[in-house]
């Protein structure tokens, strides 16, 4: 059948679901809508009928990273990916479901969503009659159109793509901050980066905005699904094969069934007996990925501490909402005292501190600068120093 419906979800059931109906063949809508909430799913169990269901979710309600990881050793490696992301991750990542995406380089693309979210977009979906073969972030659903980015408006945010299988979702209002740090963490020379654009008012600077064919934003993201490179429903929530309720007809493929499913419980078995006696090897073989990643590693007391150290040591302390709401805060002091610049911002989400070294052209800036940004921060102030024409300070600031 060449019709398929897509649906995008919210992060709450009490938020909107928006819908489409695509004609592959036809290249055509045959209708379309916006749902007020995710109770109201079941007025599209008629309308979905025997069509493919494909579901978006919102990348806002996910974290979507990259880990180092070298290709030689890679299915060992693969085992440690969950216990690198614990530092980044504000949950036990035994909540977290974790997705493996596409390799770019060095780095593999890995996401990372609550189980409890997992659940709630599928128990929405299933009592509305509703059955999924793909769930994707709707970021990754974006067409790079031979482009390094895409981007598209969709609602209150800017979806983005920033690669084969990475990207994010900016809320409109934290955009003028948001943007231009996420330009200058992906610019690696002084090429402006090539970006997608789906919508006709996007506006960013430092970029290189190449215009595609103007579509409603949910067809946009209906024809990149089915190229996205990664699905959700993977592991515990992959789908179960369906047979026709004919099969029991047919007894003797019924047996043949019957004997593959008692060969795999037997295969399986046999794995778990091994289990105990695998169990020193792959410690070593961690022990040896791990080496080759760090080099200069002479011993090893405890590799997943030792991993941790290093990504942190990488990779800082994390970001996200509360490291723009602290960067939104500290614009009314930056306006206040222009000739100001940071050298440095540096952001630790498990102590909520921002670290900045600043420099400005004399001693009354920065203690302006300063007696501004205690009125919205806890601020430890370090010692201030005189080179040439400026002067440089260090300070560190805590929310209120």
């Amino acid at each position: 059948m060449s019709e398929r419906l897509f649906i995008r979800l919210g992060n709450t059931s009490e938020q909107a679901c928006s819908w489409l109906v695509w004609s592959e063949q036809e290249q055509e809508i045959i209708a379309s809508g916006e749902l007020p909430d995710a109770q109201s799913l079941t007025s599209l169990t008629e309308r979905a009928g025997n069509r493919p269901v494909d579901v978006l979710v919102p990348a806002a309600s996910m974290m979507l990273t990259q880990v180092a990881l070298p290709e030689k050793g890679q299915r060992q490696a693969m085992k440690a990916i969950p216990f690198m992301l614990e530092d980044s991750l504000a949950s036990n990542i035994d909540d977290m479901h974790v997705v493996v995406g596409p390799r770019d380089g060095e780095n593999v693309n890995v996401i990372a969503v609550a189980h409890e979210q997992m659940q709630s977009w599928l128990s929405w979906l299933m009592d509305a009659g509703l059955k999924v073969k793909n769930i994707v972030p709707d970021c990754l659903a974006l067409p790079l159109a031979q482009c390094k980015w895409a981007m598209l408006d969709f609602g209150n945010e800017y979806l983005i793509r920033t690669g084969e299988g990475s990207g994010v979702s900016v809320p409109k209002a934290w955009s003028s901050i948001a943007m231009p740090q996420l330009v200058s963490e992906h610019t690696e020379d002084d090429e402006a980066i090539r970006v997608a654009s789906y919508s006709a008012d996007l506006a960013v600077d430092d970029v290189a905005l190449e215009p595609q064919p103007l579509d409603m934003p949910m067809l946009v993201l209906a024809k990149g699904i089915l190229s996205a490179p990664v699905n959700l429903l993977t592991d515990m929530y992959k789908p179960k094969r369906e047979y026709s309720k004919h099969l029991v007809l047919w007894r003797n493929c019924a047996i043949v069934f019957a004997v593959v499913v008692i060969l795999a419980l037997v295969n399986k078995g046999l794995s778990i007996s091994q289990l105990n006696t695998q169990t020193e090897q792959v410690r070593q073989q961690t022990q040896q990925v791990f080496k080759q990643a760090v080099p200069g590693v002479k011993r090893i007391v405890n590799v997943r501490s030792q991993i941790d150290t290093h990504l942190r040591s990488l990779s800082g302390q994390g970001g996200g909402a509360e490291f723009f709401e602290m960067l939104n805060k500290l614009k009314p002091a930056f306006n206040a005292v222009p000739d100001l610049k940071p050298d440095s911002i540096r952001f630790d989400a498990n102590r909520g501190e921002l670290r900045m070294q600043i420099t400005a052209k004399s001693y009354g800036q920065i203690d302006k600068f300063k007696e501004q940004v205690s009125q919205n921060f806890q601020m430890e102030g370090g010692a201030m120093n005189n080179n040439e024409d400026n002067v440089t300070s260090t300070i560190t600031l805590r929310s209120k």
